[in-house]
């Protein structure tokens, strides 16, 4: 596994000759022009060794990074259970150790706890745990499965999307490639549904006034790689105010994975407009004005995240 720390304005153009990594990159970036520089600033790289027997080869199949709030740690999944590791490079961690699968970690808003998906009950529920390890404490008991986004501004509530229950007065007919949105407080206790339109990869504003995401209008593989249709995925942006959704992309591919720059004026995400997914950015004063950040070739980039001082972790070649 490798590590990218980039300063500032940059790009980042590398064919895939390290191998599997998960990646980080100093932000925020330049508002006035996002100028795409080939030099880099800062460069470590860094193997790190999960277990034995890795010492000739990095590890395959990490996925599902999630960089802690501070931007000190990045959680991720490694053959079905948790690790955590600095995002400056060194070992990391394995914080749950369970037969069942673990996986698609999140961090609550003061790094202390992540929450997770496990299917230690037969299918995948929201577990929550210290993020130093210890015993996990389960949320949610619905026979379909859930899939942790984020926590609340607030803090208090795990939000997950599912395929519980449509509202009576929604004429989409249930179906599991058509989740909703939910929350339930990290606590423990009673679920509540925050949208019944099919919303994935939600992020909210530090005031919890906006919400953004990307939207799901069909049953297409995640995985697929080139996709175009009239199902692609988009970014959207709620306004708590009004109560009004706007689409914020157009490209007839797959936009998706969104997160907030610090001070909340520009969004982050992923794209496949200029071939692979790299990461974009766009201000949300002015959506149609998008910059690619990165431009990886050989294959895409998934699973992005941004801490609060602006550094974003992904994952390259997984």
């Amino acid at each position: 596994m490798c590590f990218f720390l980039i300063d500032q304005a940059f790009s980042v153009d590398r064919k895939g000759e390290f191998g599997e990594g998960i990646f980080s990159i100093f932000g925020p970036i330049n508002k006035k022009t996002m100028t795409l520089k080939k030099s880099f600033l800062t460069l470590f790289l860094t193997f790190l060794f999960i277990g034995l027997g890795f010492a000739q080869a990095p590890p395959q199949w990490m996925r599902y990074p999630s960089i802690s709030p501070d931007g000190s740690r990045i959680a991720f999944t490694y053959k079905g259970d948790l690790y955590v590791v600095s995002s400056t490079g060194g070992d990391a961690n394995q914080i749950t150790f369970h037969e069942a699968h673990d996986y698609k970690p999140v961090w609550s808003k003061d790094g202390n706890q992540i929450a997770f998906a496990s299917d230690r009950y037969g299918n995948f529920d929201i577990f929550i745990m210290n993020a130093n390890g210890g015993p996990a404490s389960r949320l949610t008991y619905h026979s379909n499965d859930e899939l942790p986004f984020e926590f609340s501004a607030d803090g208090s509530k795990v939000v997950f999307g599912a395929a519980r229950l449509d509202i009576t007065s929604h004429r989409q007919y249930p179906t599991g490639s058509q989740p909703e949105v939910y929350a339930v407080p990290a606590k423990g206790g009673r679920v509540d549904q925050i949208w019944t339109i099919p919303a994935e990869y939600i992020q909210s504003s530090k005031d919890g006034s906006k919400i953004i995401y990307h939207d799901k209008k069909g049953g297409e593989n995640e995985w697929r790689k080139h996709h175009q249709s009239g199902i692609a995925r988009d970014i959207w942006i709620y306004d708590g105010a009004t109560g009004n959704h706007q689409m914020l992309t157009s490209f007839y591919g797959e936009d998706r994975n969104p997160v907030f720059s610090p001070d909340e004026s520009e969004i982050f995400y992923l794209s496949e407009s200029n071939g692979n997914f790299n990461v974009f950015g766009m201000q949300i004063s002015n959506p149609k004005d998008t910059k690619a950040l990165t431009d990886f070739k050989t294959y895409p980039i998934r699973f992005l995240s941004i801490a609060t001082n602006g550094l974003m972790s992904f994952s390259y070649d997984g």
